[in-house]
């Protein structure tokens, strides 16, 4: 009887013992080495997360900052160009008054030197043509912009990266005309 039984013994057991793996086994024997090296992978992957999340920030602010910065340049060339206009306007006046036009076209040229501007044009407040202009083929044509032409005080109208300030000449008694200056914005 004794045979039988551990013969039972033998057979009730299962052949197959698995065996825990050997990474398992290492894992058990090194619990706080493993716990260390989780939390390690755990902190390395939040680091990482954290700071993709603020270059994105820092690329936002940068951005914005730009973009104010753009715009702040952008107000102090449009009121620096409106006072050269205005002071323009008078060397315009003190020589249109002489009936000096070649002295004007004189300043035309070497205004029209200065970076960004492109055009430089007198139109006449009578006629509403242009009288002189550092592009010649517009001499004589009209000037379609009658807010420009009603104007007393300086006006600015900017687009995208260009801006054509408008400025009044007045003589002694009257209105002369209007100094029409393109500006051509840098980007």
């Amino acid at each position: 009887m004794t045979n039988k039984k551990n013969d039972l013994d033998i057979d009730n057991k299962p052949k197959d013992t698995a065996k825990p793996s050997k990474l398992v086994r290492l894992i058990s024997k090194n619990k706080l080495v493993s716990f260390l090296c989780l939390a390690l992978i755990a902190l390395s992957a939040w680091t990482f997360i954290k700071i993709s999340f603020l270059e994105k920030r820092y690329e936002k602010q940068t951005a914005e900052l730009r973009t104010k910065y753009d715009r702040e340049i952008d107000s102090l060339t449009t009121r620096q160009l409106e006072l050269t206009s205005k002071v323009f306007s008078w060397a315009i006046r003190s020589e249109l008054t002489r009936d000096n036009k070649e002295q004007v076209n004189q300043f035309f040229l070497n205004f029209i030197k200065e970076p960004g501007v492109t055009k430089v044009e007198f139109v006449d407040a009578l006629t509403a043509r242009i009288t002189l202009s550092t592009d010649k083929k517009n001499e004589g044509n009209m000037y379609l912009d009658q807010v420009a032409l009603l104007t007393d005080k300086t006006i600015h109208y900017s687009n995208n990266s260009a801006l054509k300030v408008i400025s009044p000449v007045f003589g002694l008694n009257n209105k002369l005309g209007v100094l029409v200056i393109d500006y051509e914005m840098k980007k």
